[in-house]
């Protein structure tokens, strides 16, 4: 039996594969990413903390995870709600309260997840005295999305005030004072914290891996079917 390729047939079948394998290439990429996250925080739960006016902050984006003391007021009159946070199949906020270092600088504490109301227009009530505190708790990036919708880092009206996503400069401005672009996330034993299960993602290194598999599996089965259509087309053309 003489093999004789269709060259449009060919074409075809090459450049599927190619975005078969790219896509796959892709996931192993992501699943690489993600276990580097892991391993990062791994290794940063086990540093000693450090104080927090000792980072800079501003010029240094590598300090994920990083373990920090921190002293400064909470400015409990002006609260934050990233909206869409779902835990255990709950819809539901997380609480960032602004920790002012000074008088013209804050970083915003993540005082973990509750859940929401009945409806969207019942807030939970997230409302703490003002005072003065030294807690710890780790740096973080603030939550994202794939797709960032317009309007999605816009501050509602009114305290606390609700919103997709974190815009540092929009806060800025709606407080009235330079946020850092980091959040704080609130350690367990520290006092007038929700729920603090800090997940570094919501999909790990493994599904990424999975998908990858897929990806591969439908590029070889992609390879078989169109050696089994050039061999049937050939037959049909020499019958």
């Amino acid at each position: 039996m003489q093999f004789k390729a269709n060259i449009y047939l060919t074409i075809l079948a090459i450049l599927v594969l190619l975005l078969l394998l790219s896509l796959g290439n892709w996931q192993l990429n992501r699943a690489q990413e993600k276990q580097d996250i892991l391993d990062l925080q791994s290794i940063r739960m086990n540093m000693e903390s450090v104080e927090l006016s000792t980072l800079q902050l501003r010029a240094n984006k590598g300090l994920r995870y990083w373990p920090v003391k921190a002293t400064g007021l909470l400015d409990t009159d002006q609260q934050i709600l990233i909206d869409n946070q779902v835990k255990d199949g709950r819809q539901g906020y997380f609480v960032l309260t602004p920790l002012k270092l000074n008088a013209s600088e804050a970083i915003l504490l993540n005082r973990g997840w509750v859940p929401a109301g009945p409806t969207r227009d019942i807030l939970p009530n997230v409302s703490l005295p003002a005072n003065g505190v030294t807690i710890s708790g780790k740096l973080d990036h603030f939550p994202s999305v794939g797709i960032k919708l317009d309007g999605a880092d816009t501050l509602s009206n009114g305290w606390p005030s609700v919103t997709q996503l974190i815009d540092v400069d929009k806060v800025s401005e709606r407080l009235g004072y330079t946020v850092l672009p980091y959040q704080l996330l609130l350690n367990q034993q520290e006092p007038n914290g929700y729920d603090r299960r800090w997940v570094p993602m919501k999909m790990g290194p493994q599904k990424h891996h999975g998908y990858a598999f897929q990806w591969f599996a439908l590029a070889t089965a992609w390879v078989i079917i169109y050696f089994v259509l050039t061999i049937k087309l050939g037959r049909k053309k020499n019958g």
